[in-house]
């Protein structure tokens, strides 16, 4: 890639403020830096939602951006700005809201192509949010991407918001969180086969909260394309689906290159919080400027429709849900734990009484972690599961203990160490063979054609144990 021009974030502060370089050191705790809030509502009824997301109407969107237009009011911040492809439609949606506290519209012309059965769909088009909307921003103000499903509790910072202005964006570092959650080598690959190359100090940016300046925005945007392209290409062995993905891999080339990337999350200007989740004290989160609550859209949404709009009653449902799920969890844990060793009981002794020795599914997966949350799952509903971690002992495995169905997951990269399917044929006693489903396996990997059913690293786990255990099913 062509290297774009290294954004001057000194001259554009300077230019700012209207003084020269020796004036602006001074004036740096005088300027006072505005922020666009904005959200992206992009709605297509064909295009796949966020598995966050469980309802039907894709104007839940617009009733979450109504309550964050409301906190954002209540903190004296300015209105929200929806930036949406289908205006009208939200124009008739918002005409009951009182013209106070209504967000403002603005459109978007998609340019992204991509299948509409991408997971997280709509996210991917915050790429021509940022194209469009930067160059209608002024000196002075930075744009505040937001994700609607999010409150406003307090003014933000000004310190905090005059270094992201100086440096040209700020942005929410959840690596720690990315990390623990999918293992930091799988995230890390990630972001490396979307950037393109090898990174210095790989981190991943939460999408919920981006602040970048209309100059940042200019140089930001080669590098996102591209980035973008990338994505396109590998999307179906990543493990993450969304802007997420391209985004952080560009931000990361920037950094690379000597940008600074501000993380707000460690200011306190931006937290997610799940209920339930202890890896931070809720008191942590009480001091954030913004807050993300990715499961709790439904409680946002009916605040939408109550004639008044209170913090305290917000932060009261929060601490609930928190409380009971913190009790809920443990519990739940222990049930399931029991109920799989019992499910899993049954299933040897049906096993033992079968006239062929014959299994449900053969999981091969070179990723202990992945295969033990598999097979657990697949146990809880009953299925009889031989795992092994070697894919050179699936055609062995298959032989001598028949399958219904076999999961080929995280497939080495050498071709030569991935079973033919041919190879996984069962005993002559039974006609055909198992039905193969590839798990996180690219093309790079082997021959997509050798598999009866493809699953991409985005994909929630519950939907591939559905389709094994219909697949293991309809061969009874």
């Amino acid at each position: 890639m062509a290297q774009a021009e290294r954004y001057d974030w000194r001259a554009s502060f300077d230019t700012c403020i209207g003084g020269s370089p020796a004036r602006s050191a001074n004036a740096n705790d005088l300027l006072r830096i505005n922020v666009m809030p904005c959200a992206l509502v992009y709605i297509d009824t064909q295009g796949k939602g966020s598995p966050n997301c469980t309802r039907v109407d894709p104007f839940c969107y617009v009733e979450q951006a109504i309550t964050l237009n409301r906190s954002l009011l209540a903190a004296g911040m300015p209105a929200l700005t929806i930036v949406t492809n289908v205006r009208r439609e939200i124009e008739r949606y918002l005409a009951s809201v009182d013209a106070s506290v209504r967000p403002e519209l603005r459109d978007l012309a998609p340019s992204l192509t991509l299948p509409k059965t991408t997971r997280f769909y709509a996210a991917h088009f915050k790429l021509d949010l940022l194209e469009q909307i930067g160059k209608s921003v002024g000196a002075g103000t930075l744009v505040l991407l937001l994700d609607t499903d999010m409150v406003a509790l307090r003014q933000l910072d000004q310190d905090v918001l005059r270094r992201c202005y100086r440096s040209g964006v700020g942005a929410f570092d959840i690596s720690d969180q990315e990390f623990f959650a999918y293992g930091a080598a799988r995230v890390v690959g990630d972001l490396e086969v979307v950037a393109g190359k090898r990174l210095n100090d790989p981190r991943w940016f939460g999408g919920e909260c981006l602040l970048v300046s209309a100059g940042f925005i200019q140089v930001l945007m080669p590098y996102a394309r591209e980035c973008f392209e990338r994505y396109t290409i590998a999307m179906q062995r990543l493990n993450h689906n969304g802007d997420e993905a391209f985004i952080s891999a560009a931000l990361n080339l920037l950094a690379d290159n000597g940008h600074q990337i501000i993380d707000v999350g460690a200011y306190q200007l931006v937290g997610r919080h799940w209920s339930g989740n202890t890896h931070r004290d809720l008191r942590w989160f009480r001091h954030c400027s913004l807050l993300h609550l990715p499961d709790r859209k439904r409680m946002l949404e009916r605040q939408a429709r109550m004639t008044d709009f209170k913090l305290d009653r917000i932060w009261r449902q929060i601490v609930s849900a928190h409380l009971l799920a913190c009790i809920a969890t443990p519990a739940k844990r222990l049930l399931r734990r029991q109920r799989n060793a019992s499910r899993q009981r049954a299933s040897v002794s049906r096993s033992l009484g079968r006239a062929e020795t014959q299994v449900d599914v053969l999981i091969v997966d070179s990723e202990p972690k992945t295969l033990s949350r598999l097979a657990s799952m697949l146990t809880s509903r009953g299925m009889t599961v031989m795992c092994t971690v070697d894919p050179a002992e699936a055609p062995g495995a298959a032989k001598s203990t028949p399958p219904r169905v076999v999961v080929m997951a995280n497939m080495p990269r050498d071709r030569d160490a991935v079973p033919e399917i041919e190879s996984l044929s069962t005993s002559s006693e039974r006609s055909g063979r198992p039905f193969v489903i590839a798990l996180y396996c690219g093309g790079d990997h082997a021959d997509p054609a050798q598999w009866d059913e493809w699953f991409p690293g985005s994909a929630e786990m519950s939907e591939l144990v559905e389709t094994v255990i219909r697949r293991a099913r309809s061969c009874n």
